[in-house]
């Protein structure tokens, strides 16, 4: 079974579901983000982002 976690933003009014952000540094991790109004899971002072995780059963 898998995990995956998708990521969405409703500061439009309705859940979109946020890209993911290239590495600048090998040190830092991917984070989603917001292409709207910027928001990413660390850093989301309106509180528009939500998660939900999705199982597969491919394993």
């Amino acid at each position: 079974m898998t995990v995956t976690r998708k990521w969405f933003c409703s500061c439009s009014g309705s859940p979109r579901e946020l890209n993911t952000e290239k590495q600048v540094e090998e040190e830092e991790a991917a984070e989603p983000f917001c292409p709207q109004c910027g928001a990413t899971p660390s850093s989301d002072p309106r509180k528009t982002i939500s998660y939900r995780d999705a199982e597969t059963w491919d394993d």
